[in-house]
């Protein structure tokens, strides 16, 4: 039934008008954090952690600031210096990963980005759980968790969650995300 209404609306919305680029006046453009959508985020996570038999992540706001932080910088340069929807990636990871050992002394740290035009917290999550790598970081032994979000002028959501633990560990969970056994 979902399927065969959003086939519908597709077939509606190829019928509508076109507006030329023009005469497009955009309504509302939000680049900062949607309360709300975190706040689902949080939930939906959560939720999946439990159904998989793992434990409650606790916010630290610590992280959302950084999450914050990375998903505007992502918003506000899309488009500009080859920075595509594609071409998201962790790119400065480290940097993230300095701050939160030296700010708030999280010593294991993972990080997860998705982008989508579907701004649903469901959404969003179905996204990383369909990518192995991310499952994995969702899915792994963390404390706490930090999420951001932002918006671009395009209407695409840029969601990052960083992940981390205050335990003693000497290594980053994004380096040992890609030397575990498959």
């Amino acid at each position: 039934m979902k399927i065969s209404l959003l086939g519908l609306i597709a077939v509606f919305a190829s019928c509508a008008p076109t507006v030329s680029e023009t005469s497009r006046v955009p309504v509302s453009v939000k680049k900062s954090n949607d309360v709300s959508l975190v706040d689902r985020i949080y939930r939906d996570l959560n939720s999946y952690r439990a159904a998989s038999g793992k434990s409650h992540l606790r916010t630290h706001s610590g992280l959302d600031a950084i999450a914050q932080k990375h998903c505007d910088y992502l918003a506000n340069n899309i488009g500009s210096g080859g920075l595509t929807m594609k071409s998201i990636n962790h790119k400065g990871f480290e940097g993230r990963s300095l701050a939160a050992r030296q700010a708030y002394r999280i010593s294991t740290i993972g990080e997860n980005i998705v982008t989508s035009t579907d701004h649903s917290s469901k959404n969003l999550l179905r996204l990383l759980i369909n990518s192995k790598d991310h499952n994995y970081t969702m899915l792994s032994d963390w404390t706490y968790v930090g999420v951001g979000t932002a918006y671009t002028p395009s209407g695409l959501v840029i969601s990052t969650q960083i992940f981390g633990t205050s335990e003693s560990f000497s290594h980053l969970e994004m380096s040992n995300r890609f030397n575990r056994v498959r």
